[in-house]
């Protein structure tokens, strides 16, 4: 059991719960078995990579061994579109009630016609796809500057991309990209970016988790987490931020008030993660508590 640690068990209660959500929408999936198929290579995976890193004492190995839930974030956030809907339908109508009441019209589809350039396009295209760099970055920091807070943060950060996926399950949603169509639809022209952009989301996004927004509250809590324990690469981040906020907004991938949404609730999921954490003791074992508020 010493092998097993914290982000192991975390990693495997969520692919349980994925699992669990794939079977109870499998008569609606058409490729149901090839999806569950993929669900016990990835949990052969990681036991294999659990014993390798007992057997191999390599600096990759041992990277790879304590981030994998992170990398595979990105497929299970995909995932979800296959199971969102067990609870209810998409509430896109009711987002775009909410977004009509508080602004008097459609952010995400006036935010762009309004500033029309490809210069700010190019820009805002770069600044969503920062969010994979971010995380990337946050990582890898740590890793090489933060070692004694290295597996708390990554734990953290892992905690807080699967309840993001979890509340997908509660609150399904496509954003006004996929919800709405032409000419509302398309998206604005760039240079590189919008090709790169293009590109992922073929890839890799789907229509589903527009509410709240992980990109917003993901990149917050890389904020809260980096505040005090990485202020240099807090410091460097602070910026990019907020751009990719308004990109998530300007490139039509959610609706303003999605934004807000993963504004309010970032703090909520970090202290959650931060519990998650703890459970179910620290005995022996070294614990870095963090101020969500700090």
């Amino acid at each position: 059991m010493k092998a097993i640690k914290r982000i192991d068990i975390l990693f495997l209660v969520y692919l349980v719960i994925s699992t669990s959500a794939l079977i109870l929408s499998w008569d609606s999936i058409a490729n149901f078995s090839r999806l569950l198929l993929i669900h016990g290579l990835i949990l052969a995976f990681v036991v294999g990579l659990i014993f390798l890193s007992r057997l191999i004492n390599n600096r990759l190995v041992s990277l790879l061994r304590d981030t994998y839930p992170i990398i595979f974030s990105g497929y299970f956030y995909s995932e979800t579109v296959f199971y969102n809907k067990l609870l209810m339908s998409n509430i896109d109508p009711l987002l775009i009630k909410i977004e009509q009441a508080i602004f008097g019209r459609q952010i995400s589809l006036v935010f762009s016609q309004s500033m029309n350039n490809k210069l700010i396009s190019e820009l805002m295209y770069f600044s969503y796809f920062s969010f994979y760099l971010l995380i990337a970055g946050f990582v890898l920091y740590l890793y090489f500057n933060k070692k004694t807070y290295f597996q708390a943060g990554v734990f953290q950060l892992s905690a807080s991309l699967y309840i993001f996926y979890l509340l997908f399950m509660i609150f399904p949603s496509e954003g006004p990209q996929f919800y709405f169509s032409s000419p509302d639809s398309q998206l604005p022209n760039a240079y590189v970016f919008n090709h790169v952009m293009s590109f992922i989301q073929s890839v890799g996004e789907q229509p589903t988790g527009a509410f709240p927004s992980s990109h917003v509250g993901i990149s917050l809590i890389i904020l809260m987490l980096s505040r005090r324990k990485a202020p240099v690469f807090y410091k460097y981040t602070c910026l990019l931020v907020i751009l990719l906020m308004a990109s998530t907004v300007y490139i039509k991938a959610h609706y303003a008030i999605d934004v807000i949404g993963g504004v309010i609730i970032a703090p909520f999921i970090l202290y959650l993660s931060n519990i998650l954490y703890r459970f179910p003791s620290e005995k022996n074992e070294k614990f870095i508590k963090l101020d969500v508020h700090d």
